[in-house]
């Protein structure tokens, strides 16, 4: 074999990989995206091996002074890549010796690829995991502002998608800030469980040298060290748990983007999206469609689908280490991508949609939304058991659907019919849209000092993610 074919591994091969070989084997094509980790690792290695005698200082600085101009020209698409080369970790220690000479050959001294690769993936998940919460933190703010511009507007709140109970438009907005927040939190799990250092344990059974672990954590700014060289190299749990992270944050987006979609349509024209966030038809004139919602929630599917790939991939696979393994970056790097741009996305969305009040006022009307509060009113004024008024008040609404009359509209001679206490100024109240959001004066309710009181827990709360990003 020439040098220009001969693998780094290949002392005991005596012919040429064949072409099928090299093209179902390269992962060049998606793993050079690990550079920055794989170089930030190799530097952390290399001064490990100086520390205990391998390599002498003058070549510890040779390899580091190498390994930083493959990053820069690697950032300037001056390193061409090669399939024949494999992987972005064999691209580099093959460019380093083309720099340095046989110095860079040493670099490898102490090390698989096994442990080298789970290595620079947990670091690829950590600045990945900072992105997404900085994005995260930036939704959590709109939903938070557009919830308190919006405090003092009434909606639907809805049950199987009918017209349940009246509900300011803040507590709506509150309720997908939660579900949000959840997913910062998952996200900071995520990285607490990924922050340990996997290097030394070789290629499955630790090194046949003194590497010093705690100097390699410490340089590489890990919090612990991985317990047994074994499980370091054959489990994928970290990657597991960032794609379970990204599919529950996916499912949140996607259940806000279908709600959008709902709500933008002309049948309910709750809210509007600018037109730079809509496309038209190209045969329809009048299109506007929410085709951001409707990508991210076709998104959604294609991360799930990632978390599930990585679960097929992990299940047969005997330990240690498999080639199968190669494939867990693609729906790593796929998910990452997919849910930086969702969340994106869903934050323009919210920062710019308006809503339009009067439309909620007729839809709630249309609903009968305060139906439970005139058939409580019949229970707390009148004495009257909930059965008994939950019959009356449903009697009252047949008639209201029969005769195409709202709560607001049937007339009093009709309700009288039913009960005499349908009738006057309590029967007002007690149908009244806005006082039915304030009877909801309970911790985490939609009572207007009760969203006061939930804006300041979001604002808080804000307060000590910003310091975390």
């Amino acid at each position: 074999m020439n040098e220009e074919t001969k693998k780094l591994w290949g002392g005991r091969f005596d012919s040429p990989t064949s072409s099928i070989m090299e093209r179902i084997g390269e992962s060049i094509s998606f793993d050079f995206r690990l550079y920055k980790q794989d170089i930030r690792g190799s530097v952390a290695h290399c001064k490990n091996l100086e520390k205990i005698g391998v390599l002498t200082e003058r070549e510890k600085n040779a390899i580091i002074s190498g390994l930083e101009q493959i990053e820069k020209e690697i950032e300037e698409n001056k390193l061409p890549f090669k399939l024949s080369l494999e992987d972005i970790h064999m691209h580099i220690e093959a460019r380093l010796t083309e720099l340095i000479g046989d110095t860079g050959k040493k670099l490898h001294t102490a090390r698989s690829r096994n442990d080298q690769v789970a290595q620079d993936v947990r670091l690829y998940l950590q600045d990945g995991i900072k992105e997404i919460n900085a994005k995260i933190f930036l939704l959590l703010e709109s939903f938070y502002e557009k919830a308190i511009s919006s405090i003092n507007i009434v909606m639907p709140g809805y049950t199987h998608l009918q017209v349940a109970q009246p509900i300011r438009v803040s507590h709506y907005l509150l309720s997908h800030f939660w579900a949000i927040q959840r997913d910062f939190d998952q996200f900071e799990f995520t990285l607490s469980i990924n922050n340990r250092l996997v290097l030394g344990s070789g290629a499955l059974a630790g090194v046949n040298y003194p590497t010093d672990r705690e100097f390699l954590a410490k340089e590489l700014g890990l919090s612990s060290i991985t317990e047994n060289s074994i499980d370091s190299v054959s489990q994928r749990d970290h990657i597991l748990n960032f794609l379970f992270a990204c599919s529950q944050l996916m499912t949140h987006l996607s259940r806000i983007c279908e709600e959008i979609i709902i709500f933008s349509s002309i049948e309910y024209s709750f809210l509007s999206l600018p037109d730079s966030l809509t496309t038209g038809s190209s045969i329809m004139p009048q299109k506007k469609n929410p085709d951001i919602a409707e990508l991210i929630r076709g998104k959604s599917a294609r991360v799930t689908s990632n978390l599930m790939h990585m679960f097929g991939l992990l299940k047969g696979l005997p330990l240690s280490y498999n080639r199968d393994l190669q494939e867990d970056k693609i729906p790593l790097f796929d998910s990452l991508d997919q849910t930086l741009i969702s969340i994106e996305g869903v934050t323009a969305m919210v920062r710019e949609m308006k809503f339009n009040p009067e439309n909620m006022q007729n839809s709630l009307a249309k609903g009968f939304a305060t139906a439970t509060d005139l058939a409580d009113y019949l229970v707390s004024e009148k004495e009257i058991p909930f059965r008994e008024a939950h019959e009356l008040t449903g009697r009252l609404v047949s008639i209201c659907v029969l005769n195409g009359w709202t709560l607001f509209t049937v007339p009093e001679s009709n309700r009288r019919e039913i009960t005499e206490h349908f009738t006057g100024d309590s029967y007002d109240r007690a149908i009244s849209l806005p006082l039915s959001t304030d009877k909801k004066n309970v911790f985490g309710g939609t009572n207007l000092q009760r969203q006061e009181e939930q804006l300041k827990l979001a604002q808080d709360l804000l307060e000590r993610y910003k310091k975390k990003i």
